[in-house]
C-alpha cells in the first residue's frame, strides 16, 4: 500500500484523485501535441522518435473506433468463409486491389524493397524544426499506420491537413527534404496526418475497398474528436490520384462536424474507375471494374459534398488557371481528359458549382507541385469564407 501511495504522489495522480477527477478517463491526444508536456519536448525526443521509426511493426494504439459492431463483422466473416461464390468474389476484388488499385500494398511489383517504409522513415531529419510522431489506429479491428507532422509553433493552432495517397506512394515518401507536401504545409502554416492505407506500408488489413474508406474516416473522426482525438478547428482533405477516390468514397457516409471547416482538395482526379479503366483499354474492363465492386465513383461524390472542393486537373494552359469549361482539360499522362473529375463536372449542367474552384496546370499526372503557395491562397480563400 505505501509503494502505491508513494508512486502516486510521485506520479501526480493522488492530486487529481482528491480533486475528483477521473483517472480513468482517457485524454485528448491533443494533450501531447502543446505544452510543456509536448512530445517533442521530451529530452529523449529524437532517441525514441527514431526507435520508433527502426520499427518494423506497428505501435501500440493510440485510438480506436468501430463503424461495426464487432459481433455483426464475425458474422459477415463466417458467411464469406461458408458461402463459396461470396468467398470467391471477395478474393477477386481484394486481389484486384493488391495488384491493379494498391500496387504499394505489393512492394515488390514497383521495385521496392519489403523494408522500404521503413528505410524512407530513417531519412527523415528529425533535429529540424518539424516535428514527427509516429502513430497507430485502430478501425473495425484493422489497424493503420500513421504519421503526424507539425512545427512546435503550429502544433497547436487547430489546422489539420489529412492527406490521402496516390497509388504506389507511401506516407513515409512525402516527408522531409523540400517535397511539394511540405512546402503546402509550410505555406499553409498547418500541421498533417498522413498514412498508409491498409495492407500498404506496416499498415495491417487488406486493400479492399471498404478498408481504404474506414481508414480515412477514423482519420477524420481522429482529427475532429476534441475528446479523445486532435480536435481540428480546420481540415483540409489532400487527395491525390486515388487518394481523391479514396476520399471520396469516406465522405458519402461520414457526416462532417459543423463546428469545423473544411476544404477538400482533389489533385488529378478521375470521374470514376470504370470511367478510366474504360478509357485506357475498352468498356468491357470498366463493366469488369463495376462487377468487382471497385467503381470509386468521385464525380457522384463530389455532386452531394456541401463543403468546398477544389480540383486540379492538367490542362492546356501557361500557368494555374481557374477553369470555367472543359475545353482545355487534356490527358495528364495516366487519366485521358474524358475520364477526369474536372472535364465531368464542367459538362455536366446540372453539378453544383457554387462550392468548387476549377484549376488547370501544367504538371502531368506524377509531377511536381510547382507553386504551392497558389493552392495554399486559395485553401486560405475557402477557409477565410467560412466565418463570414
Amino acid at each position: 500500500f505505501y509503494k502505491g501511495y508513494n508512486m502516486s504522489v510521485q506520479t501526480g495522480l493522488l492530486p487529481r484523485l482528491l480533486s475528483g477527477e477521473n483517472i480513468f478517463e482517457p485524454k485528448p491526444f491533443s494533450d501531447v501535441l502543446t505544452g510543456e508536456h509536448a512530445f517533442y519536448n521530451h529530452a529523449d525526443y529524437y532517441e525514441s522518435t527514431q526507435k520508433d521509426f527502426k520499427s518494423k511493426v506497428l505501435l501500440p494504439v493510440v485510438y480506436t473506433w468501430n463503424t461495426e459492431h464487432i459481433v455483426f463483422r464475425i458474422v459477415k466473416l463466417i458467411l464469406a468463409i461458408i458461402i463459396f461464390p461470396i468467398a470467391i468474389y471477395q478474393l477477386l476484388h481484394t486481389l484486384v486491389g493488391k495488384v491493379a488499385i494498391l500496387p504499394s500494398s505489393s512492394p515488390s511489383l514497383m521495385g521496392y524493397s519489403n523494408n522500404h517504409c521503413t528505410e524512407s522513415r530513417l531519412n527523415i531529419y528529425l533535429k529540424g524544426e518539424w516535428k514527427y510522431k509516429r502513430i497507430t489506429v485502430k478501425v473495425d479491428g484493422i489497424k493503420i499506420d500513421a504519421m503526424i507532422v507539425g512545427k512546435a509553433s503550429t502544433l497547436g493552432n487547430g489546422r489539420w491537413v489529412l492527406a490521402s495517397n496516390g497509388n504506389g506512394e507511401f506516407y513515409e515518401d512525402k516527408l522531409g527534404g523540400h517535397s511539394d507536401f511540405n512546402q503546402t504545409l509550410n505555406e499553409l502554416n498547418g500541421n498533417a496526418i498522413v498514412f498508409n492505407y491498409p495492407g500498404s506500408g506496416i499498415s495491417a488489413g487488406w486493400p479492399t475497398r471498404n478498408a481504404l474508406s474506414k481508414a480515412y474516416r477514423i482519420m477524420l473522426r481522429f482529427l475532429e474528436d476534441e475528446k479523445k482525438g486532435i480536435g481540428a478547428k480546420e481540415i483540409i482533405g489532400y487527395g491525390l490520384s486515388i487518394g481523391c477516390g479514396v476520399q471520396g468514397d469516406a465522405l458519402k457516409s461520414h457526416k462532417l462536424n459543423n463546428k469545423i471547416k473544411y476544404v477538400f482538395v482533389k489533385r488529378v482526379p478521375f470521374s470514376s474507375l470504370a470511367d478510366v479503366a474504360s478509357a485506357i483499354t475498352c468498356w468491357p474492363v470498366g463493366l469488369l471494374v463495376r462487377f468487382l465492386g471497385w467503381n470509386q465513383d468521385t464525380a457522384e461524390s463530389s455532386k452531394k459534398l456541401k463543403a468546398p472542393e477544389i480540383i486540379m486537373q492538367t490542362a492546356r494552359v501557361w500557368d494555374y488557371e481557374e477553369l470555367t469549361d472543359s475545353s482545355k482539360i487534356i490527358h495528364d499522362g495516366v487519366i485521358p481528359e474524358k475520364a477526369t473529375l474536372a472535364k465531368v463536372l464542367l459538362d455536366d449542367k446540372k453539378s453544383p458549382r457554387h462550392n468548387k474552384l476549377f484549376i488547370g496546370m501544367l504538371e502531368n499526372h506524377n509531377g511536381v507541385l510547382k507553386n504551392p503557395s497558389y493552392l495554399s491562397e486559395k485553401i486560405n480563400m475557402y477557409l477565410l469564407d467560412q466565418e463570414r
